[in-house]
């Protein structure tokens, strides 16, 4: 066998080269018989491979046209890629010949492995092992890789030949192989440069695609279909690259309605559950998230087209006043304003109106302007000159049986629309209000320069995610703990199993900067009198225990006690309602303020801080935002611009209002604070009272993990 020749598409440098863009590739378990192996020689040909073609199989010279021969090692050449169309116990052995080899990337279709049994997940372990690190591996469970700008389709099955030898600016990748192939197959989807169906992800994951995908200065967008992700904070960085190099990546994840991992304890579970994460995760580093197939197109579609949307105003106009109306309604609840039409886009539509018909927007020019070419440009015309409107938008509808289009009036409507987008700098949009389209539809607009996209709600969504500005990138505010600070916290943790007791919680938030009322634990009334004596009155009153987490529920809690008498007489009833002679915890009774709760978790996905409103009011109302760390000032206020209480925090009807910064710092150090000790399950300040002049934590719980796996401290 001969070493590799360098491969003249080798032109990135990047170690996925050889597996995206192979020069040679080999299909072992091709037979005549069919399956897996025969489907992808023929695929591999079809989209334009001009490379070498090898099949392996035992017993046979030759597959369908193609040399083969009994081993990868009997090759006339190391091969740059080879897809394993073999059952699953064969294949560690495989990959330990190509590791040895050094094959350049493997892609493993077959079943059998941990998605299956204990046997399996012990057969992927091998698997694994076999590639030492070396050999880059797709699969196993999986359909493929088609990577049409390399020329090359290890796919097992069939598959779209309708993007070969196109201009691909689209890249997926999927867990689920399906989701992957039903993507390409749409008519409705841009030119696809690469799909890859990852499966297991025993060795490359959709972060390792992503990364691929960004060494393509052709690729603009990128889809990814996940269940989760194995590292959040690679996804980050990877995500924060393609902002920075102006490519969308849009996220469709599975797993919204399950139930995450919500505390047994604290109010932060109920609030935010695992999903939480992977939402904060994608609003910080500006990945478009979307619900569903038909939005994921439709936003892909939107994303890829020549001119982007500058923001999420449209201009509307339909042929219809019923398509106006429901437009309007959808347009409020998808977030997507209609934009307020100035004087000369008012008078240009007006032209073109019978006189009896007023300028709306939506706009309904009428059943008589259907078919018009004139009225079509100057509408879209009118409409994208406003300064006012990011997206222009007509809409109407084609369906299946609508045929033949140039005989009802679509290709002088297009065509007029067409025109008009040509010599305007925001994308026009046909919108149609229901996903069921004519067959040709979609070519004809693209003929036109016009951005198709099927179904109200979605191409609405589409345009409200679209429109939405890319966040700066995250960045921690404050500098990382003093060396000192984190022995001490850690001491302090070191103490306790499971719930810390309130004022230890308060003194572990005290070294991390976050202040609470001044105060003391009492053994009894004698001691709470005295402690009441020497912070000075008002004060409050609670049952300190851990095993006590809501203490208001029971009665545990006395707040306002003015003098002497009044605090001995709250101790004789919190002891009566908790039913036994706790310690109490004593404080000085703040001044008001807007009560807030900061609280977080630490779970797979990292560091979760969520913000909201506090107090009795936090399960109520659910009015919160999370946040994943690191996050800085400017994240934490653009959760709150998203929250009704942050409305409160601004002064409502001439109150006082809070302290922005001091809040944005308090969620920053509860943040490090998470960060800094994995063993800490769980936090909850609630409430945090923020005032004008800063912030204190009035009440605080903090869970430590009973055994923290795979992360330090």
């Amino acid at each position: 066998m001969t070493t590799r020749a360098t491969s003249a598409r080798e032109t990135t440098g990047h170690r996925l080269d050889r597996l995206f863009r192979p020069a040679s590739v080999a299909v072992v378990g091709a037979s005549p018989k069919g399956g897996y192996g025969l489907r992808t020689l023929r695929n591999t040909r079809a989209v334009g491979f001009t490379g070498r073609l090898y099949a392996v199989h035992p017993s046979h010279t030759e597959v369908d046209g193609v040399a083969a021969y009994p081993s990868l090692s009997d090759l006339p050449e190391v091969p740059d890629a080879v897809a394993a169309a073999i059952p699953a116990p064969g294949v560690p052995a495989l990959a330990a010949e190509a590791t040895r080899l050094g094959v350049g990337g493997m892609v493993v279709y077959g079943a059998g492995f941990a998605e299956r049994d204990e046997e399996g997940r012990r057969r992927q372990d091998d698997l694994v092992a076999a590639t030492e690190g070396r050999l880059p591996l797709i699969g196993p469970n999986c359909l493929g890789l088609a990577s049409y700008r390399g020329r090359a389709a290890l796919w097992g099955i069939e598959m779209p030949y309708v993007h070969a030898g196109a201009d691909g600016t689209v890249a997926i990748a999927a867990q689920s192989g399906n989701m992957a192939l039903t993507t390409m197959l749409s008519g409705r989807l841009p030119a696809v440069a690469y799909g890859v169906s990852a499966g297991n992800q025993a060795v490359l994951d959709l972060s390792d695609c992503l990364e691929y995908f960004l060494t393509d200065p052709a690729v603009k967008v990128v889809c990814l279909v996940m269940e989760g992700l194995a590292d959040t904070g690679r996804f980050r960085a990877l995500a924060e690259r393609a902002a920075a190099l102006d490519v969308s990546v849009i996220a469709l994840k599975m797993g919204r309605s399950a139930v995450g991992e919500a505390a047994a304890i604290a109010h932060t579970g109920t609030l935010a559950g695992r999903d939480a994460a992977y939402d904060a995760l994608f609003r910080q580093t500006g990945v478009h998230r979307v619900h569903d197939l038909d939005e994921m197109i439709a936003l892909c579609t939107l994303l890829a087209a020549p001119r982007r949307p500058r923001g999420s105003v449209v201009g509307v106009f339909a042929s219809s006043g019923g398509e106006c109306g429901l437009i309007a309604d959808l347009a409020e609840d998808t977030g997507v304003p209609l934009a307020a039409l100035d004087d000369a886009a008012e008078s240009a539509l007006a032209d073109v109106l019978p006189p009896y018909m007023a300028v709306h927007n939506p706009l309904d020019l009428g059943a008589n302007a259907w078919g018009d070419q004139d009225v079509y440009r100057a509408a879209t015309r009118a409409m994208g000159e406003c300064p006012n409107v990011d997206v222009v938008v007509f809409s109407g509808d084609a369906p299946a049986h609508s045929d033949p289009l140039d005989e009802i009036g679509w290709t002088e409507m297009i065509s007029g629309a067409g025109e008009a987008a040509a010599e305007l700098d925001v994308p026009v949009v046909m919108m149609t209000m229901a996903t069921d389209l004519a067959p040709g539809l979609t070519d004809l607009a693209a003929r036109h320069g016009i951005v198709l996209l099927a179904g109200t709600r979605p191409a609405l969504r589409a345009v409200a995610l679209a429109g939405t500005p890319r966040p700066p990138a995250s960045a921690d505010d404050a500098s990382s703990t003093d060396a000192d600070v984190r022995r001490r916290a850690s001491e302090l943790l070191d103490a306790h199993d499971g719930t810390l007791p309130e004022a230890d919680a308060k003194r572990l938030l005290k070294l991390y900067g976050i202040a609470s009322p001044p105060g003391d634990v009492a053994a009894d009334a004698e001691a709470a009198a005295a402690i009441a004596a020497r912070i000075g009155y008002p004060v409050v009153c609670k049952v300190h225990t851990p095993e006590i987490a809501h203490k208001s529920d029971i009665g545990g809690v006395e707040v306002g006690l003015a003098d002497e008498q009044a605090l001995r007489d709250a101790v004789a009833r919190v002891r009566s309602r908790t039913g036994a002679a706790y310690p109490l915890l004593v404080e000085r009774m703040a001044e008001p303020g807007v009560e807030l709760i900061v609280g977080g978790r630490n779970d797979v996905a990292g560091s979760l801080v969520v913000i909201g409103a506090g107090g009795v009011l936090t399960e109520l109302l659910g009015d919160a935002a999370a946040l994943l760390w690191p996050f800085g000032g400017a994240d934490v206020r653009a959760a709150l611009d998203r929250l009704k209480v942050g409305a409160l925090l601004g002064g409502l009807r001439g109150a006082p209002p809070g302290d922005m910064d001091a809040l944005a710092d308090t969620a920053i150090r509860v943040g490090r604070l998470l960060a800094d000790f994995p063993r800490i399950a769980e936090i909850d300040v609630n409430p945090l009272l923020c005032r004008p002049d800063g912030c204190l934590a009035l009440d605080a719980l903090v869970v430590r993990a009973a055994n923290p796996k795979g992360r330090p401290n």
